[in-house]
C-alpha cells in the first residue's frame, strides 16, 4: 500500500499539498450524482475563499454551513478555511418537516456561536428566512461554484492556531456547546486516525454518516486528506436503500465503511443473507463502530452475515471517541480480531470491579474492547477518589494530547468544568484490562436505586428479551415513584398490548438484574429519540416522558413530538 499523504499545519494547506502529491484523488457523492478531484477542489476552494470574503466573512468568524451532501460542501467548508474562517455544520436531517421547530433549535447555535453568516444551500431557502425572522440577523450566503477558480496569493494567512471547526451538539436537551478546534488540534486529530488506523491512499473510503457530525465532518477529511478515494452519500440514501449503498462499496472495491453500532445490525437485517453472499466484499478491511458501549452481539452477528461475502471477522473494528477529542480515542491494531470479555454485571455496577466469569453466567455482562489510545492521545482512568484506576477498576475516562479540544466556544464555565489538571473529562465510565479500554456507559447516564448503581444498558438488554417490544427499542433511564422514591425507567416501543408487554417487562427485569423498583412506560413505535449517530438518546427521552400530556410518553405533545423528529433518524429508514 502507498504510504500516507497527510501533511500540513491547516487543512487548506493540507490541500494543497493534497493536490500536488495526489492530483486524480476523487470525491464522490453518489446521492448528489457529482464529484470533484483534488486538483480541482484546490482551484475551487480558492476562488470560494474570494466569494466569502466578498460577501462579508472576515478571518475569524465562525460561519454556519447547511449544504448538502454534495461537491458544493466540500467547496464550501475548504472555502470558508482558506478566507480563515471556522466552519459549524449545523445538525439538520434531510428531509426534515418542521421548519418553525428546527428554526427555533438552529437559533440557538447561530445566537450562541454569534454567526454573523450562514452559507446556506437553495434547498434550505425557507429553513434561512424562518431563521432570519427570528431576529437571528444572520446574513445568508450562497454555496459557492465547485468549478471556480482563484487567486491563492491575496488570501489572509490562517495560522495553525486559528479554529478551524466550531463542533456544536444540537442543543436539544440543554444550551448548545460549541467544541473548539483549532487547524493545529484538528490536523493533529486527523494523524492519530491515518497512524492508528493504518490509512493508505490505496483505500476507498464510503460514508453515509451526517456531516454535521464528528465522525462525518472528520472521518471523511481522515481519508480525502491522506489521497484516498471517497465514498459520500447522504444519510437518508443508507437509510432507504442499504443493499444499494453496500453493492456500491463492493462494486468500488471499497476499504473503509463507517457507523454506529446499529447501522450494522441494520445492514444484516435489511440486506437479505443471499444478496449479502453475492457481493464479492473481500476487499473490506475496516467496519468502523464508533458506539459507547458496543454491542459483542453486534460484532458477532457482524461476522457471521458477512462471512459469506469474503469478509474476514478482524473486519468489525470497534473504536471509542467523540468530538472533544477531534474524533478519535482509541483503536484497535488493525488486523486484529476483536475481543469480547465478560464480567459480572453486579460487581461491576456494585464496586466497580471487572470480575472475569464465564459468558454463560446469568450474571454475564459482554464488553467489547475498544482498544488502545490512537498516535497522539494519552487516557488515563480515574476512580471517583482521584486516584488512577488500576487494571479491572471502573473509572472515568479522562484524554490528553494535541487533538483534544481547547474548550467551548464563549464558554468558559464550561470549558473550566471539562478539565482535571489539563486532563479531559470524557464523562465516559469504563475500564483497562492488559491495556486495553473497555467502555461501559454514560456518568451522567448511571442509575442508582437505593445505593446501588445499575448500567442502562443492562437493563435494556434484559427487557429487549421480552416478546412484543418493537424491534428490541427501549431505553433505561434513572426514574423517582410519587413519593420521590428512586426506581428505574424503562421507556418500551411496542404494538401490542401495553398492560401485558409492560408487566412481563417489569417481572423479567426484577427476575434477572434483582431490581424490584421498576416503572414501565409504553410507547408508540418509533417513538424513543436518538442522537445523531444513532445512540438512543436516554435523557431526552426521560424529559419528553415527564413533559408528556397525562405524564404519558405516548401522548407526547405536538412540539415534543416535532423536535424528535429534528434530531434523530429512525434505525428503519423513519423519523422517529
Amino acid at each position: 500500500m502507498r504510504t500516507a499523504r497527510l501533511a500540513g499545519d491547516t487543512l487548506g494547506e493540507s490541500l494543497a499539498l493534497l493536490a500536488k502529491s495526489t492530483p486524480e484523488a476523487h470525491a464522490r457523492f453518489p446521492t448528489a450524482g457529482d464529484g470533484i478531484t483534488a486538483a480541482e477542489l484546490d482551484l475551487a476552494a480558492t476562488a470560494a475563499a474570494h466569494e466569502f470574503l466578498r460577501a462579508g466573512v472576515r478571518p475569524g468568524d465562525v460561519v454556519g454551513v447547511l449544504v448538502p451532501t454534495a461537491a458544493r460542501f466540500f467547496t464550501t467548508i475548504f472555502g470558508l478555511w482558506r478566507a480563515g474562517a471556522a466552519v459549524s455544520v449545523l445538525p439538520v436531517q434531510a428531509g426534515f418537516a418542521d421548519v418553525p421547530n428546527t428554526a427555533r433549535r438552529l437559533a440557538r447555535i447561530v445566537t450562541a456561536a454569534g454567526m454573523r453568516n450562514l452559507v446556506l444551500d437553495p434547498g434550505y431557502a425557507e429553513l434561512g428566512e424562518a431563521l432570519r425572522d427570528l431576529g437571528t440577523g444572520v446574513a445568508l450566503v450562497p454555496p459557492p461554484d465547485p468549478h471556480g477558480t482563484g487567486d491563492a496569493r491575496s488570501l489572509p494567512t490562517v495560522e495553525p492556531d486559528s479554529l478551524a471547526v466550531v463542533q456544536f451538539t444540537s442543543g436539544s436537551t440543554s444550551l448548545p456547546k460549541g467544541v473548539m478546534l483549532p487547524h493545529a488540534t484538528t490536523m493533529a486529530g486527523l494523524r492519530g486516525c491515518v497512524v492508528s488506523g493504518a490509512f493508505s491512499p490505496d483505500d476507498v473510503f464510503l460514508q453515509w454518516v451526517p456531516t454535521f457530525h464528528d465522525m462525518g465532518l472528520i472521518g471523511v477529511q481522515s481519508h480525502w486528506l491522506n489521497g484516498a478515494d471517497v465514498h459520500v452519500f447522504a444519510p437518508t440514501t443508507f437509510l432507504r436503500r442499504p443493499e444499494a449503498v453496500l453493492a456500491h462499496f463492493a462494486e468500488h472495491r471499497g476499504t473503509v465503511m463507517t457507523g454506529p453500532n446499529f447501522s450494522y445490525d441494520y445492514l444484516v437485517d435489511r440486506v437479505p443473507a443471499e444478496r449479502l453472499a453475492a457481493m464479492d466484499l473481500s476487499s473490506w478491511r475496516l467496519a468502523f463502530n464508533g458506539a459507547e458501549p458496543v454491542s459483542a452481539a453486534t460484532v458477532r452477528r457482524f461476522a457471521e452475515a458477512f462471512a459469506p461475502g469474503g469478509v474476514d471477522p478482524s473486519v468489525m473494528y470497534p473504536v471509542y471517541g467523540m468530538a472533544e477529542a477531534t474524533l478519535s480515542i482509541s483503536y484497535p491494531s488493525p488486523g486484529s480480531l476483536p475481543q469480547i470479555r465478560a464480567v459480572d454485571r453486579q460487581e461491576l455496577s456494585g464496586t466497580g470491579l471487572a470480575r472475569p466469569v464465564p459468558e454463560s453466567a446469568g450474571a454475564a455482562k459482554p464488553v467489547v474492547s475498544v482498544g488502545r489510545a490512537v498516535h497522539g492521545i494519552e487516557l488515563r482512568v480515574m476512580r471517583d477518589d482521584g486516584a488512577v484506576a488500576a487494571d479491572g477498576e471502573l473509572g472515568e475516562i479522562q484524554i490528553t494530547g494535541e487533538a483534544v479540544t481547547t474548550g467551548y466556544f464563549r464558554d468558559p464555565e464550561a470549558t473550566a468544568a471539562a478539565f482535571d489538571s489539563g486532563w479531559f473529562r470524557t464523562g465516559d465510565l469504563g475500564f483497562e484490562w492488559d491495556g486495553e479500554l473497555y467502555v461501559t456507559g454514560r456518568r451522567k447516564e448511571m442509575v442508582v436505586v437505593h445505593g446501588q448503581n445499575f448500567f442502562p444498558d443492562d437493563v435494556e438488554t434484559v427487557a429487549r428479551t421480552v416478546p412484543g417490544i418493537y424491534r428490541g427499542r427501549c431505553v433505561a433511564f434513572a426514574d423517582t415513584d410519587d413519593d420521590g422514591g428512586e426506581r428505574i425507567g424503562v421507556i418500551v416501543e411496542t404494538a401490542e398490548d401495553a398492560a401485558t408487554v409492560s408487566e412481563a417487562v417489569r417481572r423479567r427485569i426484577a427476575a434477572e438484574v434483582d431490581l424490584p423498583r421498576v416503572a414501565v412506560y409504553p410507547v408508540k413505535p418509533r417513538w424513543i429519540p436518538r442522537t445523531t449517530s444513532g445512540k438512543w438518546q436516554r435523557v431526552l427521552a426521560a424529559r419528553l416522558l415527564a413533559e408528556g400530556a397525562g405524564g404519558t410518553a405516548g401522548t407526547a405533545g405536538a412540539k415534543d413530538r416535532a423536535e424528535i423528529s429534528e434530531t434523530a433518524p429512525d434505525a428503519q429508514g423513519e423519523r422517529v
